[in-house]
């Protein structure tokens, strides 16, 4: 994980965690009509959300950047993080490095919403 996110890695192998990130990113999703599923299985819940997501971006950036644009604001992602990340990651595709960006924002708003419990 990136310096930023190294707070968040202790995070990632926590089943309840996990599942409540899932639960996040699917309803997220959802609200776009973009559906994401979650087999429980956290050793590979990363891989297993980034490969659905990741084809949903993809295919939205060529085909409709508006609803593409409407996730990053529902997921709450600027403009300037979204730079910042791929300036950072030059050697990944523009869609791949979203999706990691996504799915770690997702992480860090349950760890945030558990810590005020």
């Amino acid at each position: 994980m990136k310096e930023g996110n190294q707070n968040l890695a202790s995070y990632i192998n926590k089943l309840e965690i996990i599942r409540q990130v899932a639960e996040q990113v699917i309803k997220d999703f959802d609200m776009f009509g973009l559906e994401v599923r979650f087999s429980g299985n956290s050793y590979s819940a990363y891989e297993e959300l980034f490969e659905q997501i990741h084809p949903n971006l993809e295919k939205l950036l060529h085909s409709n950047q508006a609803k593409f644009l409407g996730i990053l604001y529902r997921i709450d992602l600027s403009e300037e993080q979204v730079q910042k990340a791929v300036r950072e990651n030059t050697s990944e595709p523009f869609s791949a490095v979203v999706t990691d960006l996504i799915l770690k924002r997702e992480l860090q708003k349950v760890v945030w919403r558990n810590g005020f419990k």
